[in-house]
């Protein structure tokens, strides 16, 4: 008769298996067994994390699912015109994109402040050096946080672009953030988006 189980160990730190097969005599009755044990930690921790990245993986994929939904609805206010829908609503999806892009090379940890500003306005801006200027202290921004603050960024910078600064050769934008304490002593997020040289 062979045996086969996996068990937590009693420290519950370590997984073990065991393999055994229960040994006869002549006559039937036992006579003895054998068997061995396997460490399957590593195995167990490989198959936790990887039912850690599905559920995190649904999770995602529902929130992005609601973002496109969401940036459909936006894209299609104030038109009837299929072809202004499809390039606003492009616009948009690849803003996202770029957020995302961001976030897989940090292997989703989150994205620098700094380089999602820089994504979400290089599309605008063929001369970035001379006419963006951005400050502020070194910030991590939380994937779910830098996905919402792109798509605010890239809203803003298609404003600029059709009736502010950017519209003009000499427009310039400038973008600061700081990090303050709230009257609850929280701290938090500010940023100003200041344009200059553009149309009244």
């Amino acid at each position: 008769i062979a045996l086969r189980r996996e068990h937590r160990a009693l420290t519950g730190e370590r997984w073990l298996t065991g393999r055994a097969r229960v040994l006869f005599g002549r006559d039937g009755k036992i006579a003895g067994m054998t068997g061995i044990t396997f460490d399957i930690t590593e195995r167990k921790r490989a198959e936790d994390h990887m039912r850690f990245v599905m559920r995190e993986l649904s999770h995602r994929t529902k929130n992005i699912l609601a973002v496109v939904q969401a940036m459909a609805w936006q894209s299609s206010q104030g038109t009837d015109d299929i072809e202004e829908f499809l390039e606003r609503f492009t616009r948009r999806i690849e803003s996202l994109r770029r957020s995302h892009d961001l976030l897989v090379k940090r292997e989703w940890e989150g994205v620098e402040l700094a380089d999602l500003v820089r994504g979400q306005l290089s599309p605008f801006l063929d001369e970035a050096a001379r006419r963006l200027t951005i400050s502020g202290p070194h910030l991590l921004v939380k994937p779910s946080g830098a996905e919402d603050l792109g798509l605010v960024l890239h809203e803003l910078a298609t404003n600029a672009s059709k009736y502010g600064a950017l519209s003009v050769p000499d427009g310039r934008l400038s973008i600061e953030w700081s990090v303050y304490n709230g009257d609850t002593g929280r701290p938090l997020f500010a940023m100003t988006w200041r344009e200059s040289g553009g149309p009244r």
